[in-house]
């Protein structure tokens, strides 16, 4: 047969290589790895992870227009969150009522309370 002879040489080079002591060595951690997987449970919850249904599952809730939203805006919104934290970082004094409306002139302090009351709204809908 035409085949049996790329048959034996594979074989053979299996063979060579399982006789080798570095592969035995990488051999014998790999069923230790599967075994120290398996006595903490993890290779459960690995196997259950891989079932289609589970994938689905976690695809679906990942992969939404809410999350592809925020990836579009991810730098966006890292940048405002790190200004935010800036922000909250410094002493703060009690704004009078009359501070309040002066600020509310100032058109990023607007357009900061529309953006706020979008999310407020986005969160009310749920």
């Amino acid at each position: 047969m035409a085949g049996e002879p790329l048959q034996r040489d594979a074989l053979e080079r299996l063979l060579l290589e399982l006789g080798d002591p570095e592969f035995q060595d990488a051999l014998e951690k790999i069923v230790t790895l599967v075994k120290n997987l398996n006595e903490s449970g993890i290779l459960d919850l690995l196997i259950a992870l891989t079932d289609r249904d589970t994938i689905a599952r976690i695809t679906g809730i990942l992969v939404n227009t809410g999350t592809m939203k925020l990836l579009d805006n991810l730098e966006q919104v890292s940048t405002i969150t790190g200004e935010a934290a800036s922000a909250m970082a410094e002493p703060v004094e009690p704004a009078s009522l009359s501070q309040l409306i002066r600020n509310l002139a100032d058109p990023e302090v607007a357009r900061g309370l529309a953006r706020i009351m979008q999310v407020l709204k986005a969160i009310g809908s749920v």
